[in-house]
């Protein structure tokens, strides 16, 4: 066995960690199939503490709790010493829950430094309640998810009371306003925990323009889950990662699931990006009423993303990110990462 030393990049971006983690991640998988079982080395030296994305932090827990839990042993991590950002590490727990699940060996570079220097407005948290029923028990499903949807509701609520307490967010934003928010949050919980079948990682995080989240997880992805889900529509699919996105955001119309949490995000003036395995797909007012043109979810599976409109192949001006788009990558990350923001109204 020999070391594979993974640069993570800055994790300035979700986009960043995907551009870094893919091919060295196939690598690994690769190493594994061959027979050799490379040891994985996180390299965290290029990371610039106060531009590390919140997102990219709650993605990168949930993939190192994936490569743990394969390899067997917490992975070697090499990092330099930045004792303020290892204080914000501890802040926002994310060393307390990588100490739960033995994720990192920080080979003496953890230490020394200050906490409970960080907003109480930033936290990572996680779920782990993941259902044993089949997927294909309708009824089971749907009663859980009603339950377990108002059981979370509860829980997100206390547990960013901080934020909800804060006197501007009482003055600026509405109580329907925070009711999305826990609602959005609780439905994309309950979407990994049952379809993706894998503990989920939820990153918090509020800044002078509003609140951003995250929720990650390292399941089986969009397209694995229809295709145990709805098997019915697997000829349908094409085997895309972008399809299966396409279709899951729209499927659960007039009634409450992701279409609904999408919408609500984009009535609010914000955006919702989805990212699975070798896919991603960027929800913007512009993108999200194309979209809503469309009848029925039937109608979303004979789109050809290629000649969309919206579909990103290379590089793209800005402009046209705004509006949201489609975008498929060489290689893949495991499971699925939803990242939405909801802007404070003066913004």
């Amino acid at each position: 066995m020999k070391e594979q030393v993974i640069n993570v990049g800055s994790l300035n971006s979700l986009s960043n960690l995907n551009y870094h983690l893919t091919k060295e991640l196939k690598a690994l998988r690769e190493s594994y199939l061959d027979g050799n079982g490379n040891i994985p080395v996180w390299d965290l030296t290029n990371l610039t503490p106060k531009k590390v994305s919140f997102a990219a932090l709650t993605a990168f827990l949930s993939i190192s709790k994936t490569i743990r839990d394969f390899i067997g042993q917490p992975i070697e991590v090499r990092v330099l010493w930045h004792p303020d950002f290892q204080g914000f590490l501890s802040d926002i727990d994310f060393l307390k829950i990588s100490s739960e699940f033995d994720l990192y060996d920080w080979k003496g570079m953890l230490g020394g430094f200050t906490t409970n220097k960080t907003s109480p407005h930033t936290r990572i948290f996680y779920y782990s309640d993941i259902p044993s029923f089949n997927y294909t028990d309708i009824d089971q499903i749907i009663n859980w998810k009603d339950v377990k949807r108002e059981e979370l509701k509860r829980s997100i609520s206390f547990r960013l009371k901080p934020i909800f307490d804060n006197n501007y967010f009482i003055n600026d934003w509405n109580k329907e306003l925070e009711a999305i928010f826990t609602t959005t949050i609780s439905e994309l919980v309950v979407n990994s925990l049952i379809h993706g079948r894998s503990i989920t990682f939820v990153g918090v995080q509020r800044t002078k323009k509003g609140i951003t989240t995250c929720v990650s997880d390292s399941g089986i992805g969009f397209l694995n889950s229809l295709r145990k889900y709805k098997p019915e529509i697997n000829t349908f699919l094409d085997n895309s990662n972008l399809k299966s996105i396409l279709y899951s955001s729209f499927q659960s119309k007039n009634k409450i699931g992701l279409y609904r949490a999408i919408n609500d995000v984009i009535d609010s003036d914000g955006y919702i990006n989805i990212s699975s395995f070798d896919s991603e797909v960027m929800w913007k007012p512009k993108f999200w009423s194309y979209i809503n043109k469309y009848s029925s979810s039937d109608e979303i599976l004979k789109i050809d993303i290629v000649k969309s409109e919206f579909y990103i192949d290379k590089y793209a001006e800005m402009e046209i990110l705004n509006n949201g788009y489609l975008r498929k990558y060489d290689h893949f990350l495991m499971g699925s990462r939803i990242t939405f923001e909801i802007p404070f109204s003066y913004e």
